[in-house]
């Protein structure tokens, strides 16, 4: 009997353990050194999504044709009752109620695939019901790292083509990302100003085949018409967390590399930032490396610009700085187009907090011309570890602005909305929004828990920056700097002038 009891304590024991280990797994959202180039879907399980015909206020009409299991485009996901939804709740979320989220739902234990087979809209009807006027919570299903890949084209069919398939973010739509994913060969259309989706820390790949675009053509090429993407999480606060995000393809109006930050109650505490930008990526608005609003910050912050197109700014860190004083911010640019680049900077203008202890540019791996390295160089402001390629000295690039004759069809696109579009910033929440208490999903915080004051972590000391550089790289005089700046800030006043 003493033989069994032994038994049973030990059982018990490893039984805790594992349910503690399996905590702590599931409470790391993206581990340290992700590569979001190795992400595959989960498992082989396709989920086919669209909606019933709606008419032209996006109200549906009519139903869906075939069996509404999903299986195929002939038979795609026909959402139904959800047990989770209450019509008499304070919160309505009807979120729930979409086959957007229900696909998810169905591939949350494993991960897999969705295709996106035809129209798809999430609007004020596909979203919790309270939130300001103009931003509510679409939430996907929690399914943590059981990656899942959304895309149009499948088994050879591109279904942009053949149906018109496209995913339509409408405000007050925001949409929350609650996993791994991959986004590929999709149209992602907006309609209104400042959407955005957010990825809740986990590592994500924006991969190829990304089109993003208003729904008003009249609107092209107006940053805040476009969507924007935040790798962390919308308004919900995080600690120890690795936001980990490339983007290959897309235009969009900003990329934050941390939470998106609406709250100030809300942090992203002892985060490690990175964010990779290359292929065919556009950015209109601005690029930051924690967040783009009101959270706090801190931790470290990595940005890599491969390639891609950049009419906008690039800031190590946001409006809100870093609380921590020991933070590294890193900006390797190794190529892309900086004709229409307006600034790189430390910060955002008028940041709180502490600046980056370290802030380094480093050009060493440049691939590009020289003509775009030399706007790249032009419009630093307030960076003075620059390191610049071999052989290429300030004076030089200075030299090249000089004489260079700007290509005639590199206008940069306007970036205030046309009178008729009236601009909408995200404010800052102050109507209490109650969760349902019934709802356990992971991460999904309601605007009056982030104004709950978040705990605080004694240990916010920054791992150290390893990187290393060989003996020849060196840092470019600020003069250097000023005075192709200097040519930059000339050239963009006769544009302007224009």
């Amino acid at each position: 009997m003493k033989q069994f009891a032994k038994l049973l304590v030990l059982a018990f024991a490893i039984t805790l353990l594992a349910s503690l280990l399996s905590f702590n797994a599931s409470a790391v959202n993206c581990e340290p050194g992700a590569d979001p180039n190795e992400l595959k879907p989960g498992s082989d399980k396709v989920v086919f999504i669209k909606d019933a015909p709606r008419d032209d206020n996006y109200q549906i009409v009519g139903e869906l044709s075939g069996d509404g299991t999903g299986t195929d485009a002939d038979n795609p996901l026909k959402a139904t009752d959800h047990e989770k939804f209450d019509p008499n709740a304070e919160r309505k979320r009807y979120d729930y109620t979409t086959a957007f989220y229900q696909a998810t739902e169905l591939l949350a234990e494993t991960g897999g695939t969705i295709v996106i087979c035809g129209p798809v809209y999430l609007g004020i009807n596909e979203c919790a019901d309270n939130g300001a006027s103009n931003v509510r919570d679409a939430y996907t299903a929690n399914f943590k790292n059981n990656v899942i890949k959304f895309t149009s084209v499948y088994d050879g069919v591109d279904y942009r083509e053949t149906a018109g398939a496209k995913l339509t973010i409408c405000t007050p739509a925001m949409v929350t990302v609650l996993g791994s994913s991959i986004w590929e060969n999709i149209d992602i259309e907006t309609i209104g100003t400042d959407r955005a989706i957010t990825f809740d820390d986990y590592c994500t790949l924006v991969g190829e085949g990304v089109e993003c675009y208003p729904s008003d053509e009249a609107f092209e090429g107006v940053a805040q018409n476009y969507v924007s993407l935040g790798a962390g999480h919308r308004h919900a606060g995080s600690k120890n967390e690795n936001p980990t995000l490339t983007v290959k393809s897309g235009t969009y109006n900003k990329i934050t590399a941390a939470m998106w930050g609406t709250t100030a109650a809300a942090t992203s505490e002892n985060a490690n930032t990175n964010l990779t930008l290359e292929g065919t990526t556009t950015v209109l608005g601005m690029i930051s490396g924690t967040v783009q609003a009101k959270s706090n910050f801190s931790g470290n912050v990595k940005i890599t610009i491969n390639s891609g197109t950049y009419s906008c700014d690039i800031n190590a860190v946001g409006p809100t700085g870093m609380t921590n004083a020991d933070g590294t911010a890193l900006i390797t640019i190794n190529g892309g187009n900086f004709i229409d680049m307006w600034s790189i900077n430390q910060s955002a203008m008028g940041a709180t907090n502490n600046l980056p202890a370290v802030c380094t540019l480093d050009f060493t791996g440049w691939t590009g011309d020289d003509l775009n390295l030399a706007y790249a160089v032009g419009v630093i402001t307030d960076i003075t570890d620059v390191k610049l390629p071999e052989g290429k000295t300030s004076d030089y690039l200075a030299n090249v602005l000089a004489t260079a004759t700007k290509p005639a069809d590199t206008d940069p696109p306007a970036t205030d909305p046309p009178a008729t579009e009236p601009h909408v910033t995200e404010p800052v929440t102050t109507d209490p929004v109650t969760t349902d208490p019934t709802d356990t999903e992971n991460d999904v915080s309601s605007e009056s828990d982030e104004n709950t004051a978040p705990e605080t972590d004694a240990d916010n000391t920054a791992p150290k920056d390893d990187t290393n550089y060989d003996s020849w790289i060196w840092v470019a005089s600020a003069s250097g700097i000023l005075a192709v700046a200097a040519v930059v800030f000339v050239m963009i006043k006769k544009k302007q002038a224009k």
